[in-house]
């Protein structure tokens, strides 16, 4: 079968250890591009930040961000968005602020991102990025997604997942290798992302690509023709791949893309 459009996960799977793509990496995604293929990062971040990275690499993209929450096809036209119940988003703010945790919130055409002290860089933060010692007085009206990162033995974690009849959470890896919860509406994943922007491009789920490393992949893998992890990957996410590759210090998806090209 001739693959139509590549779903990758950023952090874990395709950005390195300075979060930015390397030269092979980037010039295997252009390729890709240049053979008709469409691009997609399939991220927990929020789509100003998902597509950042291939911007620099003078690609445009199409976006599965926001872990599913915020389609949007190539050139930023919205395919489907899916906000979190605001009773949800009003919880997760008192909680994060609470209990310390750093959180980045999504919304349309910004984030907020909570921390316990504001970064040397907030003054010059760009527009698309709020940084806040507190979410209390934030606008959380259309969150699409929480990022929240506790600490794995963090007691507060019980009252996140007591919501999980509520909202989706799910394990996701920063790339730096530390841990967060992925939190969405209830019924929205990358699985569901994936599926809308098949849906509104004209491409079967069976002609994408999907490559990932955590849990929060697994619904992509399973929606998507073909699953890829990376060998660094979770256990969750090995079991669901069909292929295994390199982890992004080997440039594991530049070699993949690569040998997809010439399968043709």
């Amino acid at each position: 079968m001739r693959y139509r459009l590549l779903a990758i996960d950023l952090d874990g799977t395709l950005l390195n250890g300075a979060g930015g793509l390397t030269p092979r990496t980037a010039e295997a995604l252009l390729r890709a591009a240049a053979a008709g293929l469409v691009v997609a990062p399939a991220t927990a971040r929020w789509y100003q930040a998902a597509v950042r990275p291939f911007a620099a690499a003078g690609l445009e993209v199409a976006a599965i961000a926001s872990a599913g929450a915020d389609v949007r096809a190539p050139g930023g036209q919205t395919v489907a968005q899916a906000p979190l119940p605001e009773e949800f988003a009003r919880f997760i703010a008192e909680l994060c602020d609470r209990a310390g945790w750093p959180a980045t919130v999504a919304l349309p055409e910004f984030a907020y991102r909570r921390a316990n002290e504001l970064p040397p860089w907030a003054a010059n933060a760009p527009e698309w990025l709020r940084p806040v010692t507190s979410l209390r007085e934030a606008d959380l009206r259309g969150a699409l997604a929480v990022l929240a990162e506790p600490g794995a033995e963090d007691p507060h974690l019980a009252e996140l997942r007591a919501w999980r009849d509520r909202v989706e959470l799910f394990d996701a890896l920063a790339f730096t290798g530390e841990g967060m919860v992925s939190v969405t509406a209830k019924g929205i994943d990358k699985g569901a992302g994936l599926r809308a922007l098949c849906a509104a491009l004209g491409i079967g789920p069976s002609e994408a690509v999907a490559i990932g490393d955590s849990e929060v992949d697994v619904p992509m893998f399973e929606a998507a023709g073909l699953a890829v992890a990376v060998a660094t990957g979770t256990p969750a996410a090995l079991s669901a791949a069909r292929e295994v590759i390199a982890g992004p210090g080997e440039d594991g998806v530049a070699q993949f893309i690569e040998e997809l090209l010439r399968r043709g």
